[in-house]
């Protein structure tokens, strides 16, 4: 046993140095530096549900670190660092319920600011002051987007930044609206955001309907995921069960029954999953800002 705790000190040491890699990538650019696009794994590092992932992905090593230390099986190992991490957010439901409060958080936003620019107030002052009564769940990248039109920042531009903050197909429309009405500064802005307030509000009843019908979906897929982790820890502890698989053969069929299970979690993974569609709105470039301002 005290052979195991050096391999296991090194372990963890190792997945420590990993969280540390990803984490450094969080750093800003060197002084005098070109700006550049954020990179897809910048992009995840700095994303709101990064830390979540973060302790899922330290969790996901010490256990596979564990297992692979206790039967000195690599697939069991991979499998179950794989399932700690994977498997909690498929049995949670509450990824999809904080976007159903994001969205209802939307559509009495842009009710209230369609209201506050009917005061006669300009659309960058509305903005501004709509962050005093943003409900909680969209107060961040509302408060943000304030702050930058504070500092007069270009309104499109600040528009975008916050669409992307939100991240969320339904947010682009609404950003999409306030950047239209930026541009003509007609008459309209409050009618627009009046229809999207009512439909967002519409799609927040239907979403609220269909998690209610996917709950029973999500308590089956516990009862299996808890059958299965039962039964395996039965089987291992067997050694009689469990002899053959310390052989290259049997670590191959067992690659194989995991690859079986994987897929079918997977595929009921996809069944409780409700499609939200693909964004349409991205912040350009730092350069092109630039030039757009100059013009």
């Amino acid at each position: 046993m005290m052979a195991m705790l050096p391999a296991a000190f090194a372990g963890l040491c190792a997945a420590a140095g990993v969280i540390a890699l990803v984490t450094g990538l969080r750093g800003g650019e060197p002084a005098g530096a070109v700006p550049r696009p954020p990179s897809r794994l910048r992009l995840l590092v700095r994303s709101s549900a990064w830390p979540g992932r973060q302790n899922r992905l330290l969790a996901a090593l010490v256990a596979g670190l564990l297992v692979l230390l206790t039967s000195w099986w690599p697939v069991a190992a991979v499998a179950v660092a794989a399932g700690v991490y994977a498997v909690p957010p498929m049995l949670s439901g509450r990824a999809p319920q904080r976007r159903i409060a994001r969205l209802d958080a939307l559509a009495q936003w842009s009710r209230r600011l369609a209201e506050m620019m009917g005061a006669s107030r300009g659309l960058e002052q509305a903005l501004a002051d709509s962050a005093r009564i943003a409900p909680e769940a969209i107060r961040g990248p509302v408060t943000v987007l304030a702050t930058r039109l504070n500092n007069h920042a270009n309104t499109e531009q600040a528009l975008r930044a916050f669409a992307d903050e939100l991240d969320d197909p339904i947010g682009d429309l609404i950003a999409c609206a306030l950047v239209l009405a930026a541009r003509r500064r007609g008459p309209g802005t409050r009618e627009a955001l009046r229809l999207l307030a009512d439909a967002v509000e519409q799609e927040v009843l239907v979403r609220r309907d269909v998690e209610a019908e996917r709950a029973g979906l999500r308590t089956t897929l516990i009862v299996i995921v808890g059958s299965v982790m039962a039964l395996s820890v039965l089987f291992a502890s067997s050694q009689t069960f469990a002899a053959p698989y310390g052989t290259a053969l049997g670590q191959t069929v067992l690659a194989v029954v995991a690859a079986i299970y994987a897929a079918g979690l997977w595929w009921m993974r996809r069944l409780s999953v409700l499609s939200t569609g693909a964004r349409f709105m991205h912040a350009k470039h730092p350069e092109s800002a630039a030039q757009g301002a100059d013009l």
